[in-house]
């Protein structure tokens, strides 16, 4: 087991999301917001000792985040919310700061880009 250096950060759909979800051509009428942040995305950022640093470090990048969070469920652009501004993020999203992150695995990580062109 190994510590790996850096914060984790659980991003958790709030009602908002949810909203925008069922409001889609193909919505999931009968998701609830329970089963919405059951299985959500998992950000590893750079290490942090105060949480707010890494709040601060999401409101540098969350035009990238809410992009890439909005594209898992539908990749029309047009069919995104209007506002996508750092408000409206933390109005679709709430977080939970981890700092302690291990590693279970000695074989190397494989990475691969989300979004080819992140805002």
């Amino acid at each position: 087991m190994y510590f790996v250096d850096r914060t984790a950060v659980v991003l958790k759909p709030a009602a908002p999301f949810l909203a925008w979800l069922k409001s889609l051509d193909d919505g999931i009428p009968d998701l609830t917001l329970e089963q919405l942040r059951t299985n959500c995305s998992v950000f590893l950022i750079p290490e942090f000792k105060e949480p707010e640093d890494a709040v601060a470090y999401f409101d540098e990048r969350y035009q990238e985040i809410f992009a890439a969070e909005l594209s898992g469920w539908e990749d029309d652009e047009k069919k995104w919310p209007q506002d996508m501004s750092l408000q409206a993020f933390w109005e679709f999203f709430d977080i939970e700061i981890h700092d302690t992150v291990l590693d279970m695995e000695d074989a190397e990580i494989s990475v691969e880009p989300v979004l080819d062109n992140m805002r």
